[in-house]
């Protein structure tokens, strides 16, 4: 059963997604409207929002329910800004909408699992019901453990399931296992689920950017430079106030502070130096082109990418 907690979340992001839509509205300079979804490597946002290190007329964050909504919310031009896995980007720009990266928050060692009841193995999952989102995080992540345990997506049941029905679903026996990651992930083995397969089996290859329209770099400089210092600001005061900062952030997650310290434990968040480097030289662009292949092989995107202008310019970020 679903705690009040979880109710109240519901009900913020239910107003959060009214704000989506008429946010903005008799404004000529409107806060940079940035979507996420709930995952901890997302939090220095909410953590630099919280620290007053991000102005409300600068920047407006917006928690939806999942990152489907948030891919949604974006194509459909309600979000200028928005937290996504690098293959969901990718996913932008196969299907045509404009997107560029200016940030990296995280990569994932270990947060992203494939949940199971305790008896089964991944190799047994052929003809089992499998819960996943529909977006392109979570058929890559099947994809590749299927891959690397001789299965393909052909030999399981594939059971369409959004961020918000993971827990109930599994819960009640609606899936044998279920593609997820945390806060759920922590809930749900709590509750007896195992994990048979997890990010850390494929590392660096779940990557999390900040994905931008690409006007704001010559429109809207000065909100998306407020944005990326608050998040670096909220990054220093994690290194020097590591508890008070976990503290904050496991609250807003409805999490315990060593239930979230056993989740970031999973991710590594780059700093501004590392996130330069990975920008500003050819490193990112050459996981995605690599990303982008074997999504292309498994046909989860349509055609090969042109990736020229994945980064945003220089400028902003120097």
């Amino acid at each position: 059963m679903l705690g009040r907690a979880w109710w109240r979340r519901a009900w913020r992001i239910a107003v959060a997604s009214l704000v989506v839509v008429l946010g903005g509205c008799g404004s000529s300079e409107p806060p940079l409207r940035l979507g996420t979804n709930l995952w901890p490597g997302y939090e220095p946002f909410y953590l630099a929002r919280d620290l007053g290190y991000l102005q409300s007329r600068q920047v407006h964050l917006i928690e939806l329910l999942s990152a489907s909504e948030v891919i949604r919310a974006y194509r459909n031009g309600a979000l200028d800004a928005a937290a996504l896995t690098l293959d969901e980007a990718l996913l932008l720009i196969d299907d045509g909408v404009p997107a560029q990266i200016a940030l990296v928050t995280d990569t994932s060692h270990g947060t992203d699992r494939i949940l199971a009841r305790e008896a089964l193995q991944m190799r047994e999952l052929q003809g089992k019901r499998i819960g996943v989102e529909t977006t392109a995080l979570g058929a890559y992540m099947l994809t590749r453990a299927l891959m690397l345990n001789d299965l393909s997506s052909e030999q399981v049941q594939v059971v369409p399931l959004e961020l918000d029905r993971h827990e109930q679903a599994y819960l009640r026996g609606e899936v044998d296992a279920v593609v997820t990651f945390d806060p759920v992930a922590s809930r749900l083995m709590q509750q007896g689920a195992r994990s048979i397969f997890d990010s850390s089996m494929i590392p660096d290859e779940i990557v999390d950017v900040l994905v931008v329209r690409p006007e704001l770099a010559t429109q809207r400089p000065e909100q998306l430079r407020h944005l990326l210092d608050g998040w670096f600001r909220a990054l220093d005061y994690l290194q020097r106030e590591p508890q008070q900062a976990t503290e904050l952030m496991a609250v807003r997650l409805d999490m315990s502070a060593e239930q979230f310290e056993r989740s970031v434990a999973g991710i590594r968040i780059p700093d501004r130096a590392h996130n330069r480097e990975l920008l500003l030289t050819p490193a990112l662009r050459a996981q995605a082109e690599r990303l982008s292949r074997l999504m292309l092989e498994q046909r989860l995107i349509s055609h090969p990418l042109a990736l020229d202008d994945l980064v945003v310019s220089r400028e902003v970020l120097e």
